[in-house]
């Protein structure tokens, strides 16, 4: 097995790095919470793959300067990947710009161990899967079984025994921790499914005080996908659930309020790896606030329902833009003949299923669900409005534009026409020419005010 050491002392990461860098690199991770400790085990360790360090790492004492200094004077090549962009530039590293770019390392350590994605997806694991407790112990739920590798003789481990079912994680963890456990297992075939429910905790980091506009867009296209796949499995919005896409909603919103320019936002958005719809999500977003800034009835309670609906008004698309990536709007959903007829179905309806989605949110802006509802012109929530009348809430029109708006941006990119995004009038002319009714006309006549 490959072997990886992990520098640093945030547990909130570690171990949910540590165990997405198995699963999918098939890659061993020591952890070490300083520069000290890692180069102690560089002495003793004869081969070692990759080492993985934050940038923070060089703010005291320049600590990923010495770390490669001290490779150099040992002559071992040893590619060092730094987790967010340094002050200065560092020779001989692998930088990922963004420190919560999971996706991202698993892609520069695949590429150090030459694994294809082909080799990742045939690779062979144990029936049973290991997870830190450390990792479970962080959250308030489990997706599966926890097991409990039992042994039998010295030395010997024959059996594992179901500690805790498919609930909530009760205290029969802390036993473990507190005999000094450090390990316990899944089953291996709901190892990618747990691992992706449980980068949940990574959006803690949202509430840190140094987290930048980028590494929030990257924290909250992660919470889009978490939030889209229980939501698609259960139908229902647990408190967990309802925890991240608050968390999820308020950042975005941070976002925009840090990003007075389209040109940044959009330069964030596509060096992020997230799919259509979270990009689509946060650009509409954009749009919608600075309509409702600009409009006589617009208030700050208005953004932030509009900000709330926009996060959930595709969330059932969320899963089928992850399946056809080449997909950038409902309609190409509609007619391609690779796509099942239950989720063309989906597509048609999920205004509606969205919609019903947000009554059953804790706590919800009240009103939210039939904005979501009507976000395509149509009142009962199915299909889409060719003509777009007046029976729908003010509301659901600012999305509506808002959503015109920036399905237009995103194509004009995907043309190559970067140079026509900030191009107003193209924008006005065939706005004004789609939506004639007056109550739409001031909703676009407040576009002329929204800063590109």
């Amino acid at each position: 097995m490959s072997h990886a050491i992990l520098i640093s002392n945030n547990e909130v990461t570690n171990n949910l790095y540590e165990v997405n860098l198995r699963a999918y690199v098939g890659a061993s991770v020591t952890i070490k919470k300083n520069l000290k400790g890692a180069i102690a085990l560089l002495e003793q360790v004869p081969h070692v793959d990759a080492i993985i360090c934050f940038r923070e790492l060089n703010e005291k004492d320049n600590a990923i300067l010495k770390l490669i200094e001290f490779l150099k004077t040992q002559e071992r090549k040893i590619p060092v990947i730094i987790l967010g962009e340094p002050t200065g530039k560092i020779e001989n590293s692998i930088v990922l710009k963004n420190r919560y770019d999971i996706k991202g390392l698993l892609q520069a350590m695949a590429k150090i161990l030459q694994i294809t994605a082909k080799d990742m997806a045939a690779r062979e694991v144990p029936k049973f899967f290991p997870i830190p407790i450390k990792l479970f112990h962080s959250l308030e739920k489990s997706s599966c079984d926890i097991y409990f590798r039992a042994a039998t003789g010295e030395f010997e481990y024959d059996y594992y025994k179901i500690i805790e079912k498919k609930k909530e994680i009760g205290e029969s963890l802390q036993k473990y921790l507190d005999q000094g456990v450090e390990e316990l297992y899944i089953d291996s075939s709901e190892r990618l499914s747990f691992i992706n429910k449980a980068s949940g905790v990574v959006l803690k980091e949202l509430t840190r005080d140094d987290i930048s506009s980028a590494e929030r867009v990257e924290l909250t296209s992660q919470g889009m996908g978490i939030v889209a796949e229980q939501i698609f499995e259960t139908h229902e919005v647990s408190e967990e659930i309802a925890q991240i896409s608050q968390a999820c909603v308020q950042s975005v919103q941070e976002v925009i309020q840090d990003t007075p320019k389209l040109k940044n936002l959009l330069k964030m958005l596509l060096e992020n790896k997230a799919d259509f719809a979270y990009k689509h999500s946060v650009l509409a977003t954009y749009i919608a606030t600075g309509l409702i800034k600009n409009i006589s009835w617009g208030s700050p309670e208005q953004q932030n329902k509009v900000s709330f609906a926009l996060f959930f008004h595709d969330i059932y698309l969320v899963p089928l833009f992850k399946k056809y990536p080449d997909c950038t709007n409902e309609e190409d959903f509609l007619f391609r003949s690779d796509v099942t007829e239950e989720e063309k179905q989906i597509v048609i309806e999920h205004a509606l299923l969205a919609g019903r989605l947000i009554k059953t949110f804790p706590r919800s802006p009240l009103g939210a669900d039939m904005i979501v509802t009507q976000h395509h012109g149509m009142t009962n929530g199915q299909g889409f409005a060719v003509n777009y009348k007046d029976d729908i809430s003010p509301l659901s029109k600012i999305i509506i534009i808002a959503e015109d708006i920036a399905t237009d941006i995103l194509t004009r990119i995907k043309n190559g026409d970067k140079k026509k995004l900030a191009d107003k009038e193209t924008y006005l002319v065939r706005l004004r020419e789609r939506y004639k009714n007056h109550t739409y006309k001031k909703i676009v006549d407040a576009f002329v005010d929204v800063q590109l």
